[in-house]
């Protein structure tokens, strides 16, 4: 379940205090050693059925076990990567910068605030809307980690936020 914190106000290198952060990230309920302990207990119970079949003369079961062991450890391995990932996007007076951090490249954009496009894109086939942010030809997406429907609160706060319309300081989930 993806998670966000706005936090208000935050200081940054620039000097001013921002007016609107938001850093977007995986939530992680279990932990990596929950997670790693969770695979091993599933490769054994695979190894231990893959055994009891070898020894009734079946014993063509262990390598497609070893197999599906080592296919279980890959998708373990890169939801391990990218449950790091996060993403920032912090407005404070005529800049906007978006930070973030997929499978451990680093990643910062800043943007005149007077020029950004703030634009939910449809994507089809049922899958939700992208946060784009677009200036001058170059173009971002926020909020990959965020549900559909927080990712179009998040676009009409942030239109909200650089239009310049002050309104009291609520998290995203708030009704």
């Amino acid at each position: 379940m993806p998670s966000a914190e706005i936090s208000l106000p935050v200081g940054t290198e620039l000097g001013a205090e921002a007016e609107f952060s938001l850093t977007s990230r995986r939530h992680d309920a279990i932990g990596p050693r929950g997670r790693w302990g969770l695979f091993a207990s599933l490769c054994a119970l695979s190894l231990g059925f893959a055994l009891m079949f070898a020894a009734r003369g079946a014993w063509l079961v262990l390598p497609y076990s070893a197999l599906e062991m080592g296919v279980l450890f890959w998708a373990f391995h890169r939801f391990e990567r990218r449950i790091v990932d996060w993403e920032r996007i912090t407005v404070c007076g005529d800049r906007v910068i978006v930070e973030s951090e997929r499978s451990g490249v680093a990643a910062r954009c800043v943007f005149n605030r007077q020029w950004l496009r703030v634009e939910l894109e449809e994507r089809g086939f049922g899958r939700p809307p992208v946060l784009a942010l677009r200036y001058a030809g170059q173009s971002t997406t926020f909020g990959e980690a965020l549900p559909a429907a927080e990712r179009i609160r998040l676009g009409r706060e942030l239109r909200r936020v650089l239009a310049g319309i002050r309104l009291p300081a609520r998290g995203l989930g708030d009704g």
